[in-house]
């Protein structure tokens, strides 16, 4: 497995503000350059794609390909409005242009554009389920509107990230300097919040079965007893169906959560084992020995 250009530090520079974000990418090799040729519209060369597809693929992606990516590796991409980094199967060359098409999947919006490759080279070893080649790629006719969209796009992404840090550390440092009242003011926040949102639910149950007496007495004109009766079977009812949905979206948010988390915790870990396998042995050595000296005085002086 061969690294073009791959230690070429100018190549890699990053001109722009980036962010690694999820995306649906189809891209297709053009022999031509769009600088210097006429390139055949981004409409025929998906249509022609999808008419080499199987007719029930076709019925229902002609307007978006079929992708080849997955969401461990490909699909999270590293973006800016002056090009984009991402791993594939294909062992591209530099020089290649490429015709891509950017569906960012948080905001639902599309890219299209022409781009050059700069590098390609070794994808982290370590991913799961990885593609063999890292690809980095400078966009070369990107329109203006289509730049602001990502420039828009990426910073966005960026303020939330960093609010997100910052929250984090800022916890994190709290933690560390002072982890007995940090974890007591922790448990205290949740049980205030806990039982705001307890004493929301009582008044609203409380006030609908009030509001639901009325009705029931106006509309089957009952005694009191008759009443009651009928509205707590009906509150039951109706309590047990919310119940029933607020169980639901807490197991698919639950399932959402711990799936990203996996996914951001297998990236990092390869990440560090990739970093860990590039150091040398002397820088190895200085990494184990400040970060064993970081925790021991930690552990002596700071507890």
């Amino acid at each position: 497995m061969s690294t073009i250009n791959g230690s070429d530090n100018k190549s890699n520079r990053r001109v722009a503000l980036r962010v690694y974000e999820q995306v649906n990418l189809f891209y297709q090799k053009n022999s031509l350059s769009p600088l210097t040729e006429t390139q055949p519209v981004f409409d025929t060369i998906l249509n022609d794609f999808a008419r080499s597809q199987p007719a029930d693929r076709i019925k229902n992606e002609l307007l978006f390909p079929f992708s080849q990516s997955r969401e461990n590796d490909t699909l999270n991409v590293n973006i800016s409005t002056s090009g984009i980094a991402f791993t594939c199967q294909d062992e591209l060359k530099s020089g290649d242009y490429l015709m891509l098409r950017i569906l960012l999947l948080s905001s639902m919006t599309t890219v299209m554009t022409y781009c050059k490759v700069v590098y390609c080279k070794p994808s982290n070893p370590y991913e799961s389920n990885r593609y063999p080649y890292s690809i980095g790629a400078q966009f070369v006719n990107l329109s203006a509107d289509d730049s602001q969209l990502i420039n828009k796009h990426v910073s966005r992404r960026k303020k939330q990230q960093l609010i997100v840090k910052g929250l984090i550390v800022a916890f994190s440092m709290a933690l560390i300097t002072l982890p007995d009242q940090a974890l007591a003011l922790l448990i205290e926040t949740g049980h205030n919040v806990l039982e705001f949102f307890w004493h929301i639910i009582n008044v609203a149950i409380e006030y609908f079965e009030m509001n639901l007496d009325h009705i029931v007495e106006h509309l089957f004109h009952t005694n009191t007893h008759e009443t009651q009766v009928i509205a707590f079977y009906v509150s039951s009812a109706i309590e047990l169906i919310v119940a029933l949905f607020l169980v639901r979206i807490a197991s698919n948010a639950c399932v959402r959560l711990s799936t990203h988390q996996l996914l951001y915790w297998s990236r990092k870990k390869a990440s560090c084992l990739y970093y860990w396998s590039q150091q040398s042995l002397l820088d190895k050595i200085k990494i184990v020995g400040i970060g064993s000296t970081a925790i021991a005085g930690y552990l002596f002086f700071g507890i």
